[in-house]
């Protein structure tokens, strides 16, 4: 016995199968937004850097994305002193933002950054999805999500997800918090 909706929803997956995504361009791309996080990061460090006081080491390290699959992405570690800052680079395919960064201190505490449209400053900004129940799935937007102007964010603890822009004083409180831990 057939059913209409799921009838809909077998034929939407196979057409998904066969899309014309370039997955190597969305990995190629996110590639490309990650150094250019890290070249500004180098900018904002670059007199402690010079100084001797901050030595920054990329590393790779290995990610595996659904649709993009294994791949190499380059892990930014500062050493200052003693203490130990990652920036590990999570993925690009998730949902609300084109990338995400964990920052992750010697200790416990962790921080995040995110890549997403410049505008939103709550997570709340991220919620504008439609789900009809009436057997129809919902319609993607019209325009190319590609096309939005993004930027890099940190991102708040709950319970309020807040999205505060990256600049040298944030980037700055940030390393502090994530390593005093």
């Amino acid at each position: 016995m057939k059913n209409a909706a799921f009838d809909e929803f077998v034929k939407s997956q196979q057409a998904d199968a066969h899309s014309d995504v370039n997955w190597n361009a969305i990995r190629d791309e996110w590639l490309r937004r990650l150094d250019e996080l890290y070249g500004q990061i180098r900018t904002f460090l670059n007199d402690y850097v010079n100084a001797g006081e901050i030595h920054l080491e990329l590393s790779p390290i290995t990610l595996n994305e659904e649709n993009i699959g294994i791949y190499t992405a380059p892990q930014l570690t500062l050493m200052i002193g003693r203490k130990q800052v990652r920036f590990q680079p999570i993925g690009t395919l998730l949902i609300g933002s084109r990338g995400r960064v964990d920052v992750i201190g010697t200790g416990v505490a962790e921080a995040r950054l995110v890549l997403i449209n410049k505008n939103f400053t709550r997570a709340s900004d991220m919620i504008r999805i439609t789900i009809d129940f009436a057997g129809k799935l919902p319609t993607p937007p019209k325009k190319d999500p590609s096309n939005i102007d993004q930027a890099w964010k940190i991102v708040t603890r709950p319970p309020e997800r807040r999205f505060i822009e990256l600049t040298q004083e944030t980037l700055f409180r940030m390393i502090m918090e994530v390593a005093n831990g």
